[in-house]
């Protein structure tokens, strides 16, 4: 079981698999016996939440001790989806829509700015979208809590005015996240992936939980870093007190981080501040667990409030007015079973910022950060 943290090979996988194997299709059926027989409503969906992230669980747990889960893999994923494609044929908006999903503070929220999200790619149960800086995405596991709202505007607000309720509920309803699948903090920019409906949710959800879901970042940090990948899996801790915080510590979660630089660069004018530009690829994701890694190995990012001192905060604002961190590489496989690619270049206000700054003269970085300022996005290769 995931909170168990079990080491490859110990006995109780095989015993799990034979287990699951042997009641996962009855179980199945009588979940989808019940939503065939009841009325659906938000508690009915609940309820069978909380089976389907079971499943989920059990796929987790297989796939962090790196245990072979072909066979029970795929009765985990097939009864998975099995439950989405009932769940999209019996729910409709009235039906999805809880206590809080209508409440004032899930109405469209704070005022839209002149920056707002752009779909990249919306294919059939799913769609990827690019959010701007300071958008908050208000999706959490069961749903986000009244007066949470930070005062940015809502990434759900986006997802419901794009998308009608009549044809995606899902995308409507704040105890399901509105279908989205993971978060990234306000000030960062970035791709964010969502489901359109369960069949598409669930989908992500599998890859997510199997690390097969690629997530690829560019960010700014303090100091020159050694060239080469450089894996960081120290276990981090989150706070359950608001403001939420997060650190390393050995009594936190599991988490993995692969760091690589790939230019080294100077502010103008001076050469003793160096910083370095790196490509970031996440297995887990926990919360603000780039900003904590590279803390923890002295690489804090650039106009990190939370992470760096106030001095060297109100420095870096000086020149880069909001956190360097965007998400710029999503991979993925579709509800048709095709491998998908949703990319998306340094925003402008990043750009300008390396625009600022001076690369190292080594040979790589000139010409890796006229690439960059070119649109180039790093690991781009699928058509």
């Amino acid at each position: 079981y995931p909170a168990l943290e079990l080491d490859a090979g110990c006995g109780l996988f095989g015993l799990a698999s034979r287990l699951l194997a042997e009641r996962l299709p009855a179980d199945t059926a009588a979940v989808i016996e019940k939503l065939a027989a009841r009325t659906v409503t938000t508690y009915v969906v609940a309820e069978v939440s909380e089976f389907t992230n079971s499943l989920l669980e059990f796929a987790w747990s297989f796939a962090f001790a790196g245990e072979d889960m072909v066979e029970v893999g795929d009765i985990l994923r097939r009864s998975l989806l099995a439950i989405a494609t009932v769940l999209d044929e019996r729910c409709s908006w009235q039906s999805l829509l809880g206590p809080s999903s209508g409440a004032v503070p899930y109405g469209l929220g704070p005022g839209w700015g002149s920056e707002v999200p752009s779909i990249v790619l919306d294919l059939p149960g799913i769609v990827a979208v690019l959010k701007p800086p300071h958008w908050e995405v208000d999706a959490r596991a069961g749903g986000s809590l009244p007066g949470e709202s930070s005062g940015a505007p809502l990434f759900s607000s986006f997802l419901r005015r794009r998308f009608p309720r009549e044809v995606h509920p899902l995308m409507h309803c704040n105890e399901q996240q509105f279908g989205i699948i993971h978060r990234l903090d306000a000030p960062s920019s970035g791709l964010i992936l969502a489901g359109k409906n369960f069949v598409g949710y669930y989908t992500l959800r599998w890859q997510q939980d199997t690390y097969e879901l690629g997530r690829e970042y560019l960010v700014l940090c303090h100091g020159r870093m050694c060239w080469g990948p450089r894996v960081i899996n120290a276990k981090i801790k989150t706070s359950k007190a608001f403001p939420v915080t997060s650190k390393v510590s050995d009594e936190g979660k599991p988490a993995w981080t692969q760091v690589e630089p790939l230019c080294i660069l100077e502010r103008k004018g001076s050469t003793q501040e160096q910083f370095a530009l790196v490509a970031i690829i996440i297995r887990t994701g926990r919360t603000h667990q780039i900003r904590v890694h590279l803390k923890h190995i002295g690489h804090p990012t650039v106009t990190d409030g939370k992470y760096t001192d106030q001095l060297t905060y109100n420095c870096d604002k000086e020149w880069c007015s909001r956190n360097f961190l965007h998400r710029h590489r999503l991979t993925f496989v579709d509800t048709d079973g095709l491998l998908r690619e949703a990319v998306a270049a340094l925003p402008k206000d990043l750009c300008e910022v390396l625009r600022g700054l001076r690369p190292a003269d080594d040979g790589q970085s000139p010409g890796t950060m006229r690439r960059l300022l070119e649109g180039w996005v790093p690991g781009a290769a699928l058509v």
